[in-house]
């Protein structure tokens, strides 16, 4: 891959980030306004200890991975890059992929073999983490729709971080039973509420989407979520150190 700064040095050139990230990453603006040394630093390192792949004959350019890296960035602002621990590569594709197979859903309680369109997927443990670039492209530049196809593959890492999927990040003592309360009047309940339908259908599928659909909508529609689901809100808000952005 061809860099347009030079790979030898210590750091990227900040100021080519802060360009591609301006075009392409709606998201970043607060940041950039408000603490962009601790962004792009946190970006430029989300590029460099990260490996890089692309699929399918596709050539992954350095705009592309800055875009992706960015993205990444948004949650860990008030974390750090502990949190992306278990991600060693990311395997980007052209567009969705397609697979079959017996999986669980669209309910815990039942499972599948349909064939399956794949804009991200996370896998477990140390495993890749893949995204479909098209995908990545559209959400990066339309937060306003509530997705974000990189924030939602890497809040499954986070859930990951304990080897497990299972909707809870990591915390500890008082603030782990906290979330798991939480989760108990969030997801785990027999009765639907007006405010469910304020995350899109895919939360509900198992309580790692949850997690993964409620922090896509705290990052890209924060104030939408907590006027709708204001205890949920305030719950991401604590695990997250920050405000969201808007």
């Amino acid at each position: 891959m061809r860099w347009p700064w030079d790979k030898s040095e210590s750091e990227v050139d900040h100021s080519y980030l802060g360009e591609v990230i301006t075009n392409r990453v709606a998201l970043s603006r607060p940041f950039l306004e408000t603490n962009p040394d601790r962004y792009l630093a946190l970006t430029d390192a989300i590029i460099e200890e990260k490996l890089w792949e692309a699929a399918a004959g596709f050539t992954l350019e350095p705009d592309m991975i800055v875009t992706i890296a960015a993205n990444a960035a948004v949650p860990i602002m008030g974390l750090d890059m502990w949190a992306y621990r278990t991600v060693r590569s990311i395997i980007v594709h052209p567009t969705t992929t397609v697979t079959k197979g017996t999986r669980r859903g669209p309910s815990e309680s039942v499972a599948s073999d349909a064939e399956v369109h794949i804009i991200g997927q996370a896998s477990p443990y140390s495993g890749p983490l893949s995204l479909s670039w098209d995908a990545v492209a559209a959400s990066s530049n339309a937060p306003h729709h509530g997705q974000n196809v990189v924030i939602h593959e890497f809040a499954h890492k986070i859930d990951m971080t304990d080897g497990e999927a299972d909707g809870v990040p990591p915390l500890r003592r008082d603030s782990l039973q906290a979330w798991e309360d939480l989760l108990d009047r969030e997801y785990r309940r027999s009765n639907s509420r007006e405010s469910d339908w304020d995350l899109r259908a895919y939360a509900w599928t198992n309580k790692a989407e949850f997690f993964a659909v409620a922090t896509e909508s705290f990052f890209t529609t924060p104030e939408h979520l907590r006027q709708a689901k204001p205890d949920l809100f305030r719950g991401l808000c604590d695990f997250y150190c920050a405000q969201s952005p808007n």
